[in-house]
């Protein structure tokens, strides 16, 4: 019974965060896709509130742009890692979930890295270093304190119209 109810509970906070990415003032239609390899479905909606912030930037941007091609900036991308760890966060309080990625991103998250971690694992190459980032320094903090981590993003948002 108690696992039913966790299963209702992420299913309607699923919906809840879906509603708000969806709202009717939306000018384009998106589809989020969530890796198949995510099974647990707290983690899974720990990576769905991962692509809200993106999909209210690309709404931002499609209204402005409607034949532009979005590309996501730093801030967005560093937004939703946060969002995604916060929900995690959240829900981990109630229920024992363990998550090796995104316990990873709480201890970078911890370490004050965080930035960092995301301007260097995830920039597709237009993003301008804005904190002053030594790239040779975040490599041996990695190499020291998590050594095997390997940068994962396992959520998208795609256009569909």
């Amino acid at each position: 019974m108690k696992i039913f109810i966790k299963s209702v509970l992420v299913l309607f906070c699923s919906f809840l965060l879906f509603a708000c990415v969806s709202t009717p003032s939306s000018r384009g239609k998106y589809m989020i896709n969530i890796d198949s390899t995510v099974s647990d479905p707290f983690v899974r909606s720990a990576w769905m509130s991962y692509t809200a912030p993106i999909r209210a930037d690309m709404d931002k941007f499609y209204s402005e742009n409607s034949t532009g091609e979005y590309k996501i900036t730093y801030n967005v991308e560093l937004n939703a890692r946060n969002s995604l760890i916060d929900f995690y966060l959240r829900v981990k309080k109630d229920y024992n979930i363990n998550d090796p990625y995104i316990e990873d991103l709480i201890k970078i998250r911890s370490l004050n890295k965080l930035n960092e971690y995301v301007f260097f694992s995830f920039n597709p190459g237009n993003w301008v270093s804005i904190g002053n980032f030594n790239e040779d320094a975040f490599k041996i903090f990695m190499k020291s304190n998590l050594p095997i981590h390997i940068p994962l993003t396992l959520a998208s948002v795609e256009r569909i119209n």
